[in-house]
């Protein structure tokens, strides 16, 4: 019993059981109802969005279904065509009278895209509705054939049946001796009618598989699949299925999501609590060691002074200077202490060693001028040597620099300066294409005042050559600048690769800021700052003109640099 009055071993369990109680109920908590909780919410979020995508979905399919039989039950198809197998009518009003029944029956329905009607006896009296002209000449080229051939073994029922991408509804139409006397298709609107699959997709970003198709037809893989909700540890996917079976068709609805997008926020949440849990172990070591430091080392030296003092041993001092409590109450036992021994020996000895040390760290920064420093003595050295060529690189290297490095925090230059940059950034593409890039410049004098955004002129040059003459494998560079009114027009003319509806397309989004596959980075960022620059007051415009040649124009507002 005496290690438990020990105030070491008691601090130390204390301490224990601060850190081990909350951590083991919080733990308990956290994983079999906390987890468990939102584990559950989320897979009833998702199979309440699936059934009730499928719910909306299969009253779509419902009411195409319906609509198809309407055709027989109403029975003015069947009377149209009784009176003119019976002579009653003629073939321009039989095609009238018919015309407007699927005018008025489908046309407006958004579920289909077109409706054809004919009677068996005469195929030849084809009936579409105007609306869907094209879908129909597409049927008759891509299905009717295979439709025509699956209507001879069906009876009263609906079909749904797919040709080469199109959803087709076919129904017999029957007159009341159950004699079949036409033949309805129905183009079905597969955006409309599985709109909300599509959007439960988006929705839990999963796949979605659908089918749709003649009574009695799943194959094997979807009768397999158990219904409701199912857990696949070995593709780590989570499934939700719908089906339905009737005597008119099958229909079945399955979601299939990565357990990472369904429990990534639980697996997440679960992996932080044990970082902080693990976390905690170092933590509880350093307070461990700082009781042990702070309180019982402190406690143990002065019972063993004590000990020292009462067998005879005078002048003990224990080393204990910290500013609190214990730090005072050793201070104060070692004067007593020594006090005690210059009494009795007439000595009073003391001894204090304090040592302070401060470490600074210096930080240097790289300066931009030991950059130009560095440029201008490769540059003398070349001189020296006399090579002309790498003097020009360093040169124009060093122009590069000077305005990528943006010129004195300057957003707005003249064009003269910024014309030195573009022939810089020229002649370096020059090295590389030689004599297969041949780049020359045509500028008013009167211009060269006018001030341009910062760095203008190099990004349409750099786009030029990336998107034309590199893909062309040489060609021709024309850059100009002219006054027009109060306007500075900047052409920059390439012949290059020819422009096609992909280079259009890809540019528009790019200078209308939607540019998420990342071509032509430096139009959308020029475009970007001319909104910010000049509001509506600046235009750009990428056309090829009569020889095929891609012209990019830019106009801003003529404004000459201030003196």
């Amino acid at each position: 019993m005496k290690p438990l009055k020990s105030i070491r071993v008691q601090l130390i369990a204390i301490v224990l059981l601060c850190y081990l109680a909350p951590t083991l109920i919080l733990g308990e908590y956290m994983g079999n109802v906390f987890f468990a909780d939102m584990r559950a919410k989320t897979e009833t979020a998702l199979s309440s969005s699936v059934e009730h995508a499928y719910t909306l979905s299969l009253q779509s399919v419902e009411r195409a279904v319906s609509l198809a039989k309407e055709a027989t039950y109403d029975g003015e198809l069947g009377d149209i065509c009784s009176a003119y197998e019976a002579g009653s009518l003629t073939s321009a009003e039989f095609l009238r009278q018919s015309r407007s029944y699927i005018e008025r029956k489908y046309s407006r329905e958004t579920l289909f895209t077109f409706a054809l009607y004919y009677p068996i006896s005469d195929p030849s009296m084809l009936v579409y509705s105007r609306s869907g002209y094209e879908e129909t000449v597409r049927y008759l080229r891509e299905a009717n054939e295979t439709v025509l051939a699956a209507c001879e073994e069906l009876d009263t029922r609906c079909l749904f049946i797919e040709v080469q991408g199109q959803v087709y509804l076919v129904r017999n139409l029957m007159n009341l001796r159950l004699e079949r006397f036409g033949l309805l298709v129905l183009g079905v609107n597969t955006g409309r009618l599985l709109a909300d699959v599509q959007a439960l997709s988006s929705a839990w970003d999963g796949d979605v598989q659908v089918m749709l198709g003649q009574s009695g037809t799943c194959d094997a893989d979807w009768d397999m699949r158990p219904e409701g909700l199912c857990e696949l540890s070995r593709e780590d996917k989570l499934t939700y299925t719908c089906r339905k079976r009737t005597s008119d068709y099958d229909f079945a609805l399955l979601l299939s999501v990565s357990q990472d997008r369904i429990y990534g926020e639980i697996r997440a949440f679960r992996r932080l609590m044990t970082g902080l849990f693990v976390l905690l172990v170092p933590i509880l070591a350093l307070v461990l060691l700082y009781v042990r430091k702070r309180i019982i080392r402190p406690i143990s030296l002065l019972s063993q002074a004590s000990e020292r003092i009462e067998a005879g041993e005078l002048g003990v001092t224990v080393p204990m200077h910290g500013s609190d409590e214990l730090g005072q109450l050793g201070r104060a036992f070692s004067k007593m202490s020594l006090r005690i021994e210059e009494l009795i020996d007439r000595t009073y000895k003391e001894e204090i060693a304090l040592r302070d040390a401060k470490i600074q760290s210096m930080q240097s920064r790289i300066n931009p001028h030991f950059l130009n420093n560095a440029l201008e003595n490769l540059n003398w050295e070349a001189r020296l040597e006399g090579s002309q060529t790498m003097t020009d690189m360093v040169e124009s290297l060093s122009i590069l620099l000077n305005a990528c490095m943006g010129r004195a925090n300057r957003r707005m230059v003249p064009l003269a300066e910024e014309l030195e940059v573009a022939r810089a950034y020229c002649y370096f593409v020059s090295l590389r294409y030689g004599d297969r890039l041949r780049i020359h410049d045509e500028f008013d004098e009167g211009a060269m005042n006018a001030v341009v955004p910062l760095l203008t002129l190099q990004p349409l040059l750099e786009n030029a050559v990336q998107h034309g003459i590199e893909p062309a494998g040489g060609g021709e560079i024309h850059l100009s600048g002219t006054r027009a009114g109060d306007l500075l027009a900047l052409q920059v003319v390439n012949s290059g690769k020819p422009l096609d509806e992909n280079d259009r397309e890809r540019i528009r989004l790019a200078m209308a800021g939607d540019n998420q596959d990342g071509h032509h980075l430096g139009l959308a960022n020029i475009c970007t700052r001319l909104r910010l620059i000049y509001g509506g007051r600046a235009r750009l415009f990428v056309h090829p003109d009569a020889q095929g040649r891609t012209v990019v124009q830019l106009e801003i507002p003529l404004k000459e640099e201030e003196t």
